[in-house]
């Protein structure tokens, strides 16, 4: 019996040895992805967080209004732009650390589009927002989102 239950063990250690080590391997990057993701959201939520001060300072008047709601496994932050009484927009960034998933809502008076932002790990080891063909750090990803809220 023992020599049977070695063979059949020494047998399945071989034939699935690379999908367990793959496997294992996914398994490493997906819990890599997930932490350096919600690293990623916390500095571009801190970003826009710092970027409505200094914005409305220099400014001269309050045209951005962020606020972020929620904890560390899924927060969402509102942009609210207003440069004129007449002129106003929102946009809404949801994190879900679960799903590793980044969603961003732009609403400038027409029917609000949701976009889905892809989380990529690049091979540096950093985590990047993609957006169609277009990849973006923390902060080029805000400067792009209040660019089109102020265009």
């Amino acid at each position: 019996m023992t020599d049977w239950l070695d063979k059949a063990v020494q047998r399945t250690k071989k034939k699935y040895q690379v999908q367990r080590a793959r496997e294992e391997q996914l398994a490493h990057e997906e819990a890599l992805k997930r932490r350096l993701g919600s690293q990623f959201c916390r500095e571009l939520f801190a970003w826009f967080e710092n970027i409505e001060a200094q914005f409305n300072n220099s400014f001269g008047s309050h045209v951005l209004a962020v606020s972020l709601v929620g904890g560390n496994g899924s927060r969402r932050l509102k942009i609210l732009a207003r440069p004129t009484r007449a002129q106003e927009s929102m946009a809404e960034l949801n994190y879900q650390e679960r799903t590793s998933s980044l969603g961003l809502n732009m609403d400038s008076g027409a029917p609000a589009a949701a976009q889905a932002i892809r989380l990529i790990l690049t091979a540096d080891g950093d985590v990047l927002a993609a957006m169609g063909e277009d990849y973006y750090t923390a902060e080029q990803l805000g400067q792009k989102i209040i660019d089109e809220m102020l265009a």
